[in-house]
């Protein structure tokens, strides 16, 4: 049997019991419970505190699976997944653990098997199937909005004590515009011509073009996506109302968000139980003490959520680097009088036989043989760093795992440790699954989800072309847990800072390097092809080889100031990969 875990605080308060739960708990919990909770998914009440995060209390009348036997301590839990992930999570098939809102409500929607309610999950069961970090849309219903309603519990938006005018959260407008964007779906063309023949009386069929502007065809949003109802409306419907009923202002009303009051009511009329569930959970959810007599829109971000790569569709702030910027980002790196360089002896070659460990590994990786070579090296050299470092009942992690190359390598060769594949991407993940479980290995785990979604301790933590600002997620969470840690980085130009990851990285840096100028350092380093190539300008690419240097001795540097004795050397051959740095750290 699934399970489903979401996390609860009890207090008791005169003599009474009072249950809460997390806004992103209570969204999975209103989805189970929109299913009329599965048979066959068993409903998990995970005892822990949540400190300063919002609470919803929930209606205990609403809650009939709320016995002993379902409710857990997170830290005593006996399945360490549900130690390692934030919750809500979901566990499949005995040694898959999900965690992440969007993709822990997709598995409850597919695997009920009381009912078939895929068509939730869209066309080709794609609705919110892309991760948060490649997804804009998916990053708004599983983040942006849960932050909106977050702040408006924990009262902490922007208001101006003055006026006592209180600033909407930006979900509010951004929503709004994207209901008043032209709909986008892979028929909508079909769809118009179906609609022109109807309304049309006389003979004859009308005929539109593919290249007929979509504003003009003359559908609008009935739901979030289109105009069907799917899980995108299910996730984000009860985070609407509730924003909306506990705002400490009066009532905003349909003048103001009148797309928004139009789908909520479109909702409502679909289907009556997404309110009925919501007020059963919540029966507190329009009361609010008003504090505020006025309130106005925030400024917010006019970027259509449609879009799947933010950077793209931000033309302003995106870097294009000149070879002045870069110049003069090397030369304020003098003072420090660093020798960058990953010219080092220390090599971790030694050659794999593999026909003895995977002898059908040229088959079921899938790639293609000209790859394959090149492939095997990279992996032998993460591989055997990481069995350097290893001791039997290790934990080991293979962060971005993607099908599981270096994972199955890392479970074959080393059997009395597990392995853990981390990966976000569902359709990956399972093809590592099928790998490992063809070749009858039993010292694997398999989490889907972020980087971030990880709270557990770990012995080691690999990751091999974890592209950009992951690989430093991935040496943030190995120093959070001590761990060792061996990593190859990846598409330097990528990298980007976030609110827990700030360039540069180390003190020293910091000292000499602004972030703009890390930053141009950064995406001249993506230039290092190999020399040779096609396009290859030798003068570029040995810029580009020096600059790899000085990222990666950020990271080392970084990682130093946290106690660790790290080598900072490169795969062999060189060849194998324009990407051949090598970061490995102990503790």
């Amino acid at each position: 049997m699934d399970q489903l875990f979401v996390e609860i605080e009890l207090i008791n308060r005169d003599n009474q019991t009072e249950i809460y739960t997390t806004v992103h708990s209570f969204i999975a919990l209103y989805v189970y419970k929109y299913l009329n909770s599965p048979s066959n998914i068993k409903l998990n009440y995970v005892k822990t505190y949540f400190h300063q995060h919002a609470k919803i209390r929930l209606n205990t009348e609403a809650l009939n699976e709320l016995n002993d036997d379902r409710i857990i301590c997170k830290n005593k839990s006996t399945i360490q997944a549900i130690r390692d992930l934030k919750l809500p999570a979901y566990v499949k098939d005995k040694n898959t653990f999900i965690s992440g809102l969007c993709a822990v409500c997709r598995e409850v929607v597919d695997r009920n098997v009381d009912s078939d309610r895929r068509e939730l999950l869209g066309f080709k069961q794609s609705c919110l199937l892309a991760p948060a970090e490649s997804s804009i849309w998916t990053r708004f219903c599983e983040v942006n909005i849960l932050q909106a309603l977050e702040e408006v519990l924990l009262g902490t938006t922007t208001t101006s004590t003055e006026s006592k005018v209180y600033e909407l959260p930006q979900e509010l407008p951004r929503f709004e515009a994207h209901m008043g964007e032209p709909v986008r779906m892979h028929n909508i063309y079909k769809l118009a011509r179906e609609n022109a023949n109807k309304k049309k009386e006389k003979k004859g069929k009308v005929i539109i073009e593919c290249t007929t502007p979509k504003e003009t065809l003359g559908i609008e949003h009935r739901f979030a996506e289109g105009i069907t109802f799917t899980i995108a409306d299910l996730l984000l419907y009860p985070c609407f109302r509730l924003i909306l009923g506990q705002m400490p202002v009066s009532l905003v009303t349909a003048d103001e968000l009148p797309r928004i009051h139009r789908w909520m009511k479109e909702i409502e009329s679909t289907d009556e139980q997404c309110q009925q569930v919501l007020e059963e959970l919540y029966p507190e959810i329009n009361i609010s003490k008003k504090t505020h007599t006025s309130y106005k829109m925030p400024e917010y971000e006019h970027t259509s959520l449609y879009k799947s790569d933010p950077k793209r569709y931000k033309p302003r702030n995106r870097i294009f680097t000149e070879q002045s910027e870069i110049d003069s980002s090397l030369e304020k790196l003098s003072p420090l009088q660093i020798e960058f360089s990953s010219d080092t002896d220390v090599a971790y070659d030694m050659p794999i036989d593999w026909n003895a460990i995977e002898p059908d590994q040229s088959k079921t990786s899938a790639l293609p043989e000209e790859r394959l070579d090149r492939k095997r090296k990279q992996l032998e050299n993460v591989a055997n760093a990481v069995k350097s470092l290893a001791e039997d009942g290790d934990r080991i992690i293979d962060f971005c795992s993607g099908t599981g190359h270096l994972g199955i390598l890392l479970a074959l060769t080393l059997p009395k440790c597990s392995v853990i594949f981390l990966e976000n991407k569902a359709i990956s993940l399972q093809k590592a699954k099928t790998r490992a479980e063809e070749l009858g290995l039993t010292n694997c785990l398999f989490y889907q989800c972020n980087i971030d979604y990880f709270e557990g301790i770990f012995d080691i933590g690999t990751s091999l072309h974890a592209c950009g600002t992951a690989t430093d997620i991935v040496l943030n969470q190995c120093i959070r847990s001590r761990a060792k840690f061996v990593c190859c980085p990846c598409c330097y130009g990528s990298i980007q800072p976030m609110p827990h990851i700030k360039y540069p990285l180390s003190k020293r840096f910091q000292s000499a390097l602004s972030e703009r100028d890390f930053l141009h350092i950064a995406h001249a380093a993506d230039q290092a092809h190999e020399l040779g190539t096609l396009n290859c300008k030798p003068e570029t690419t040995f810029q580009g080889q020096m600059c790899m240097d000085i990222v990666d001795s950020d990271r080392k540097l970084h990682a130093e100031e946290a106690g660790y004795e790290v080598i900072l050397t490169r795969l062999r051959p060189e060849n194998c990969t324009p990407k051949n740095r090598l970061l490995v750290g102990v503790i």
